[in-house]
């Protein structure tokens, strides 16, 4: 009787989920639907918005506007791997001494583990066996190094990344 209330659950939880996703998406639509009117509607007295000034660069320079677009999706993309690395650290804090963000244009982290040993390094490199077989692995660059407490200090950190459960 149980198995047949889990998969009702799971299938209300998901119908649940699609509607918010479906009601903020409505949202969004409107509210776009709203500046896009008002763009029209100043234009018309020669006025422009944000978005008709947007759409003027776009076909003055589509070109540069591409590469734009592109470099905020880029941008995007290394912010989420980022969040995913930490939450990744976060998780595997019984092991970790302290974990820092390295000055880099790349997604560089050094990590101080509290046993420097074979089986601790392991669970690090756990991470690059899932990361690996996602699509935007090819994408965005990710490496860790380990570093001796006593070395931390001599690294280009650019911020500490807090661990719970110490």
């Amino acid at each position: 009787m149980e198995t047949n209330q889990k998969p009702k659950t799971i299938t209300h939880s998901k119908s649940g989920q699609l509607q918010a996703i479906l009601y903020l998406l409505q949202t969004n639509l409107e509210e776009f639907k709203d500046e896009v009117d008002r763009s029209y509607e100043l234009l018309k007295i020669g006025e422009k918005t944000n978005l008709s000034e947007k759409i003027e660069a776009t076909i003055d320079d589509p070109i540069s506007s591409i590469f734009k677009l592109s470099l905020d999706i880029d941008n995007q993309l290394k912010s989420i791997v980022d969040r995913i690395v930490k939450s990744f650290l976060k998780h595997n804090s019984s092991i970790l001494q302290s974990a820092y963000q390295l000055n880099t244009t790349n997604l560089q982290y050094a990590i101080v583990l509290k046993n420097d040993n074979i089986d601790n390094r392991n669970k690090i490199f756990d991470f690059f066996d899932k990361f690996d077989l996602l699509d935007i692995a090819d994408k965005v660059t990710v490496n860790f190094q380990f570093v001796p407490a006593q070395l931390i200090e001599k690294m280009f950190v650019q911020k500490s990344i807090p661990l719970e459960n110490q």
